[in-house]
């Protein structure tokens, strides 16, 4: 009876340390980013700027997902406030990242483009549109809708199994073709998931050379708002995969990281 009794306080305080510091966590992001909105409110940018990068970059386990996609959101703004059009057009495209039916972060990518003179990230065409379709799921949500797409294939299978018939065997086509299309969003990001992206933001586009240096050769000029592979990382370089397939080096002042 002593030992249970031992045994429950222990977990009893285990449980109660594990909550303290779970709200400590949680505690400590809300503050800076209530820290952060008061500055942003009051003008102060650079230092709303630096408190949610500070958030980013000290709380990735606390700070993830949808709330995370707010605080990139957050920054775009900033850059759209400070005419960084380029740079709010990276925050937006990181956001959507995360959040990718915020309608809000939709309307500003697009007028934050539009300010650069790109052209929209939705231009309304049908490559578009199903691109916006499928892609407009997190990797969470397309592995859920992955799952449930394939429920009536396995209750389709199973009544050809013991039925068969005509009938049946449609019902399998029907549920085979359901599974596939719901199965595209997350196929779509499994092969993404290891992919590492960068924006050029360079106005003038960013130039792409074979070494990490200013004095090596040239070899093209990527545009500003094209979205790039990053594949390897060097001190104030990065090297990239071209839309070619080929692969340079551009500085790192030139690009914005998208995946944060």
């Amino acid at each position: 009876m002593l030992w249970s009794t031992r045994l429950f306080g222990c977990l009893v305080l285990w449980l109660g340390f594990s909550v303290s510091a779970s709200a400590f966590q949680v505690a400590a992001p809300l503050g800076i980013d209530a820290e952060a909105v008061a500055a942003y409110r009051a003008g102060d940018l650079d230092t709303a700027r630096s408190l949610w990068l500070e958030l980013l970059e000290a709380e990735p386990r606390v700070v993830r997902g949808a709330e995370r996609g707010r605080v990139l959101f957050n920054l775009g703004n900033l850059a759209l406030r400070a005419q960084a059009d380029l740079e709010a057009v990276g925050w937006y495209t990181a956001s959507l990242r995360l959040r990718p039916r915020d309608a809000d972060t939709w309307a500003n990518l697009e007028f934050a483009r539009l300010g650069t003179g790109l052209e929209p990230a939705d231009r309304g065409d049908l490559k578009d549109t199903l691109a916006r379709l499928f892609g407009a799921w997190t990797r969470g949500e397309s592995r859920i809708i992955a799952w449930l797409a394939l429920m009536p294939l396995a209750l389709a299978l199973g009544f050809e199994a013991l039925r068969g018939g005509r009938a049946a065997r449609w019902a399998c086509l029907v549920a085979l073709f359901l599974a596939s299309l719901g199965s595209i969003p997350w196929v779509s990001s499994c092969l993404s998931a290891n992919e590492e992206s960068v924006l050029v933001i360079a106005e003038r586009g960013a130039a792409v050379h074979t070494e990490p240096r200013s004095d090596a050769e040239r070899m093209a000029t990527s545009p500003a708002g094209e979205i790039l592979e990053r594949l390897a990382v060097y001190p104030d370089w990065l090297q990239v995969r071209l839309t070619s397939g080929r692969r340079g080096w551009l500085r790192g002042n030139d690009a914005f990281t998208l995946d944060r």
